[in-house]
């Protein structure tokens, strides 16, 4: 069993960061961007609430692209926070 430190864990998961536009696809990278991981969820700061339910709908192939991506279950759920509400959410993760 192979053993992943806390800057390893950080590494692998940045690599949402860099890749993105790439997970997501142009147009929706648009409208969107990682804020998180907490818990094996990544938290997900979207523009408006018509974006946030397209998002819903492709929730899991989004995830299933994440965890290809890193060769594991990097991710295991998605949590979708207007950009409008970022503030609180940064509050509430005590950033």
């Amino acid at each position: 069993m192979q053993q992943t430190t806390q800057l390893g864990k950080n590494l692998e998961q940045a690599q949402i960061w860099e890749h993105w536009e790439e997970l997501t696809g142009k147009h929706l990278a648009k409208h969107c961007r990682p804020h998180s991981i907490k818990d094996g969820q990544l938290r997900i700061i979207v523009e408006s609430p018509v974006w946030m339910h397209k998002l819903s709908y492709l929730k899991w192939d989004l995830l299933l692209r994440i965890n290809r991506m890193a060769g594991k279950e990097l991710v295991s759920d998605t949590f979708f926070v207007l950009a409008s509400d970022e503030d609180a959410l940064s509050a509430l993760e005590g950033r």
